[in-house]
């Protein structure tokens, strides 16, 4: 995969170069009741001179302080939580062989008609000819009351793990978004005024800042019950802080210096033309940063996924199986 998704940003690197639109020149923006300006996605303008756009270098070692401090945090109560592994990872054991992954309260025929209706959605909306975003929400829609009810009979059952199952599931949306809109680079020979994903209303500093603002303060949250033992969860929690100094960053500038923001600045740290650079545009940067966390994300929670199977396992065997005959 790792290959893959390497070969992958070569060819859109060599190939299919980011054009952004000209600042003015169909850059979708809107007032907020402040009188500021949000800008949906990078835009392209004059570039100023190299000096301007690494002033604020120090603003991105404040950013990495404070997500190296909130880190020894997390890791700190990571380390207190590995004598207390043992306490309950259920309120009650569910009916039956435990099947985590598998829908256990939502009848399968609910979950049918509930596809069904959502396709049916999609494809109406689709055809119609409307944007994007308002088919690909009126198909998911439909399924909110049904995962909304499995989420809620999981955590009764299996504790905290629902709980990472959801945040993975959300993770795994917000690549999917991120897939879309490099897709769309690629289909529309790297055009970004027609390639900000599905959502593209949402491509702004401020979602992505709180976006993964709490995907990293979830992860580390999670270290401290399923930290043990769980190396791919250490490993996404490192990558997401390393994407969270790159927000931390972008969102600062955006909002303390518009103009260099404006003109270059929106690179950030890593991305081309940034404080460091690299050969990759934003687009492909951001890309970068949500693969290295969905990834781990999803074996982390694949890995604590069967160990919660296999303890649920061991723990609805019948008494009789584990207590010697009697004499």
């Amino acid at each position: 995969m790792a290959a893959a998704v390497v070969a992958f940003l070569a060819y859109l690197v060599i190939e299919v170069p980011v054009i952004s639109p000209p600042l003015g020149g169909g850059v979708l923006s809107f007032y907020l009741p402040d009188g500021s300006i949000e800008f949906i996605g990078p835009i392209h303008s004059p570039s100023l001179p190299r000096p301007f756009i690494t002033q604020y270098w120090t603003s991105a070692l404040a950013g990495a302080a404070i997500v190296l401090c909130v880190d020894a945090l997390a890791v700190s109560a990571a380390w207190v939580g590995r004598s207390r592994q043992g306490s309950r990872d259920l309120e009650e054991p569910p009916p039956g062989r435990p099947s985590p992954l598998r829908l256990e309260r939502v009848p399968p025929r609910v979950a049918l008609i509930t596809g069904a209706a959502s396709l049916t959605l999609f494809v109406v909306l689709l055809s119609q000819g409307h944007a994007l975003w308002v088919p690909v929400l009126f198909a998911i829609l439909p399924w909110l009351p049904l995962l909304a009810v499995e989420a809620i009979w999981k955590y009764e059952h299996y504790g905290l793990w629902s709980v990472f199952g959801v945040i993975t599931l959300l993770q795994v949306g917000h690549m999917g978004e991120h897939t879309t809109q490099v897709t769309q680079l690629l289909l529309y020979d790297g055009q970004l005024a027609s390639s900000h994903g599905v959502f593209g209303q949402l491509d702004f500093e401020t979602v992505h800042f709180v976006w993964d603002s709490l995907i990293w303060l979830s992860l580390g949250s999670l270290l401290y019950r399923f930290g043990r033992g769980n190396r791919w969860l250490w490993v996404a929690f490192a990558a997401a802080s390393l994407h969270e100094v790159e927000h931390f960053y972008l969102f600062w500038l955006y909002n303390e210096d518009p103009f260099v923001y404006v003109h270059g600045g929106w690179a950030g740290i890593m991305g081309s033309g940034g404080l460091i650079g690299s050969p990759l545009d934003r687009p492909y940067l951001h890309f970068t940063y949500n693969v290295i966390v969905t990834v781990p994300m999803v074996l982390a929670f694949w890995d604590q996924t069967k160990r919660v199977s296999d303890r649920h396992a061991v723990r609805r065997k019948p008494v009789a199986e584990s207590a010697p005959a009697a004499s």
